[in-house]
């Protein structure tokens, strides 16, 4: 009975305010301030603590990262990634007695972090063990290379985004160019029988890995694998041509995944190590962390959340539920605020990870919000669902969920925003607005 008299109630919320249309619409919004029978309460008991993040899994994502970073409160992190490369047709030719010129790896670059003028230490290795297209690769994940290194040379590389590239005279848009050693490109070219009889066994992949850097904190650079500008190109001549060239690239459908390891060892922020190393849960009144590519998470709990309107009987309507989070460090030069964040929800029955009732898999992005706003320096989600089913004790929901840079496996960026202290008037927080019946 309860259940349907609430149903009443909001139904006719939604012919009052709304008009009753099939979009996502912010029932009671313009009933916050001083309107009868509507409150408004932001002390919210939340508690909340910042872990380790669990394996991700980031096999073919939409991008793949590569680079090394330094920071004083995360320590250290590096990318790498592991590819196969295909033929650019169906089979090779390379003419009689090729001789090598040069051979290139190229990586287009989709965007970066950090700082750009730094150098990091690149090397590229090939795979001694086979990548395959069906298997789930983790950020943890590895596959067997020769430790043998291709790179010409092992000068660090300068990553610049913003600069066309001159290739034969051409400007070419942005991409790193990594010339690897004479004596590979001429095996490539000695062994064109062994390529077209079966080139994924003749070249596994390539393993390219970022070791150091030099410079303010190094940088993480995010790869397009699938376009044009990403490949290795032969470039020779023979006894009857010059100025010869041919390249393999990485298709869609090349198996490939990024690497990531986080050396957090190497971090000074005494919060940090206590709170993510040590477990020491309760500092996350104070301070709390994120970070991407498989680093950080933050668990946030509403211990007396499914009882605080018990008094009513569960007669309360939540006409609007919106976490907050604010980053304490708006000025970081380089090592800036994630541009997205997201929430997981965390089934009850058998612990699984699910999108909330609100998350924009179900609504939309601007109703469930996770944007970062440079003005307030907040993020603000709207989890009105979830709260209402929550203290209704109704659905399938533990009454805690997870804080995580949105697309992780592709953005290495972190955050440092404030703790849950109620003291403090940028803590974590969530308000609710409200009315009971």
């Amino acid at each position: 009975m309860k259940r349907i008299l609430l149903c009443i109630v909001t139904a006719l919320s939604c012919a009052l305010f709304t008009a009753c249309t099939n979009e996502v619409t912010p029932i009671g919004l313009d009933l916050i301030d001083n309107q009868v029978g509507t409150y408004f309460v932001d002390t919210i008991t939340l508690e909340a603590y910042s872990m380790l993040e669990d394996t991700i899994n980031t096999t073919q994502s939409s991008a793949d990262i590569l680079g090394h970073l330094s920071d004083p409160i995360f320590g250290q992190s590096s990318a790498g990634i592991y590819t196969q490369l295909a033929l650019s047709g169906s089979t090779v030719n390379f003419g009689a007695n090729p001789i090598i010129d040069s051979v290139v790896l190229t990586l287009q670059i989709s965007s970066y972090y950090g700082d750009t003028n730094s150098y990091v230490g690149i090397k590229v290795h090939k795979l001694t063990s086979d990548l395959s297209t069906t298997e789930q690769y983790y950020q943890t994940s590895t596959v067997g290379y020769d430790p043998n290194i291709l790179n010409y040379s092992l000068t660090g590389y300068n990553l610049r985004p913003r600069t066309p590239v001159v290739v034969d005279t051409a400007l070419i848009n942005a991409h790193l160019r990594i010339r690897l050693s004479q004596d590979f490109g001429q095996d490539i070219l000695n062994r064109q029988h062994e390529i077209n009889n079966n080139f994924n066994s003749f070249l596994k992949g390539l393993y390219i890995e970022a070791t150091s850097h030099t410079g303010n904190c190094g940088y993480m650079l995010t790869t397009n694998m699938n376009s044009a500008l990403t490949g290795l190109t032969v470039y020779y001549h023979n006894d009857n041509e010059y100025n010869k060239r041919y390249t393999f690239p990485c298709t869609e459908n090349c198996a490939r995944f990024t690497h990531l390891d986080h050396n957090y060892s190497a971090s000074s922020n005494d919060y940090f190590i206590q709170e993510v190393l040590q477990n020491q849960k309760v500092l996350g009144e104070d301070v709390l962390f994120l970070q991407g590519g498989g680093g950080v998470k933050t668990r946030i709990t509403f211990p007396y959340l499914e009882n605080t309107f018990d008094q009513y009987n569960d007669r309360t309507i939540i006409h609007r539920a919106e976490l907050v989070i604010t980053n304490v460090d708006p000025n970081e030069v380089f090592l800036i605020q994630p541009n997205l964040l997201t929430i997981q929800g965390v089934r009850k029955s058998d612990g699984a990870i699910r999108f909330l009732p609100d998350d924009d898999y179900y609504t939309n992005a601007s109703y469930f919000g996770g944007t970062y706003d440079s003005k307030t320096h907040e993020y603000r989600f709207r989890i009105t669902n979830y709260v209402q089913e929550l203290i209704l004790k109704e659905g399938d929901w533990n009454n805690y969920i997870n804080l995580v840079v949105r697309g992780s496996a592709v953005r290495p960026h972190r955050l440092v925003f404030d703790g849950t202290d109620p003291d403090s008037p940028t803590r974590l927080r969530l308000e609710i607005a409200y009315s009971n019946y």
